[in-house]
């Protein structure tokens, strides 16, 4: 077996790969290992986050402000307090799915919609951008399915137990999730 570098430089194209890798290889085993299944849904979650703020690098500055400052790439290296005490505001999974979703639909993420203008314009401009950037428009029934699984990622990695897992659910949406981030490694 071979042993790691002592240095390795993660690129977001590289590493949105190998984490979609990763969660394509957890989800085969899912279905008899609850680990592999949460984890199958936490790096296809993070697969998707890592994609999507690579890709709008290139339109980032037609977005509002607000919203721009969160697509910012932080330094390579890690700095042991900064990044101990606090992540860097960048753009969740939900923040992703607003941008995704259909001009039509309400806001999944206000919070990001913040500033000068209307959260309603900003949100539809915003989403007219990523559109234009990405090529996916989610309707409501697939952003429904993705926003479950990051239900179920906040609740497996960020609350503690008690939690009931309906495993069929999961499943069922991570069929979403594929051929999203499928047009993302293409784009």
């Amino acid at each position: 077996m071979e042993t790691l570098p002592d240095i390795i430089e993660l690129g977001p194209e590289e590493e949105g790969q190998r984490v979609w890798s990763a969660a394509l290889a957890a989800r085969m085993s899912a279905p008899t290992d609850l680990v592999d299944l949460c984890s199958a849904v936490d790096l296809g979650l993070r697969a998707v986050e890592i994609l999507v703020v690579h890709r709008l690098q290139a339109s980032k500055d037609q977005f509002p402000a607000t919203i721009a400052a969160q697509m910012e790439i932080p330094l390579p290296e890690v700095d042991t307090h900064r990044d101990a005490v606090g992540v860097p505001s960048t753009l969740q999974f939900t923040d992703v799915l607003d941008l995704l979703s259909a001009e039509e639909l309400d806001c999944v993420s206000p919070g990001m919609h913040r500033g000068w203008e209307d959260r309603r314009f900003s949100c539809r401009r915003s989403r007219v951008t990523a559109r234009e950037t990405l090529g996916i428009t989610l309707d409501e029934a697939d952003r429904n399915n993705l926003l479950l699984l990051s239900a179920y990622r906040n609740r497996v990695f960020r609350t503690p137990p008690p939690l009931r897992i309906v495993t069929s659910e999961i499943f069922d949406a991570f069929d979403t999730l594929v051929p999203v981030v499928e047009k993302l490694l293409v784009g």
